[in-house]
């Protein structure tokens, strides 16, 4: 079983995996954008990772409006990468992907919205399918004025639903470079002012089990979900 807080991002280069464990992280989910996604820059990531004993894990977001092409995009990169994330805001991509057990998580659902992206429909939905909604931290902090506002809201909203139906939650620093970093224990704190301690835990360590489910699921043994060939 995969152990530790693994925070996600988009840092491929040796400078900044150093910093990341520096900071006190266990591993990162290194993602790419769907249309620029290069084999070899993740293997050179996880190379860097392996010669400082940081486990690095690949990732690729999909983002697009057209829900056909994005459920192209998760059919031809299910089985490229570890962790798999689809760009919401859009009502109806947001809810396709909840309804998807083949996608991890729903990134920022509430992208370019008036409200949070979820409702208690939706919620279920991704407790349903295992699907978890991204707490974006890096796009809080870029965020101005009332945009801001707006983000921190949708959080605290879509924190109250998740809780309600036990719909996974992941956060994330969302940093490009070694200066939008996190310590975790700067997202746990930050977690601590919207949420109660214990579900704050609970959120910072949900990108492991997902890591974890994920590898699980690419054990030769394992035909399905709850579905193993058992060698006697």
């Amino acid at each position: 079983m995969l152990e530790g807080i693994f925070d996600i991002n988009h840092i491929f280069d040796e400078e900044g995996i150093k910093t990341l464990k520096r900071f006190g992280w266990d591993g990162s989910v290194a993602v790419q954008n769907h249309n620029e996604y290069s084999e070899e820059k993740i293997n050179a990531a996880v190379e860097y990772g392996e010669n400082c004993e940081f486990k690095v894990y690949s990732g690729v977001k999909i983002s697009t409006k057209n829900q056909n092409e994005m459920e192209k995009a998760v059919k031809k990169y299910r089985n490229k990468v570890d962790i798999l994330l689809v760009e919401g805001g859009d009502v109806k991509i947001n809810r396709r992907v909840l309804e998807m057990n083949d996608v991890d998580i729903l990134s920022t659902p509430e992208l370019n919205r008036m409200d949070n992206g979820l409702d208690h429909i939706l919620a279920r939905l991704g407790s349903t399918n295992r699907v978890a909604v991204e707490l974006n931290f890096g796009n809080l902090l870029k965020s101005k004025n009332y945009d801001g506002s707006k983000i921190l809201w949708a959080f605290q909203r879509n924190l109250k639903l998740s809780k309600k139906y036990d719909t996974p939650v992941v956060i994330s620093s969302g940093a490009n470079d070694i200066y939008g970093i996190k310590a975790p224990g700067d997202l746990r704190g930050f977690l601590n002012t919207i949420a109660d301690s214990l579900y704050s835990k609970k959120i910072i360590e949900t990108t492991s089990k997902i890591i974890d489910y994920r590898l699980y699921l690419k054990n030769k043994n394992v035909l399905m979900p709850g579905l193993e060939i058992v060698e006697e």
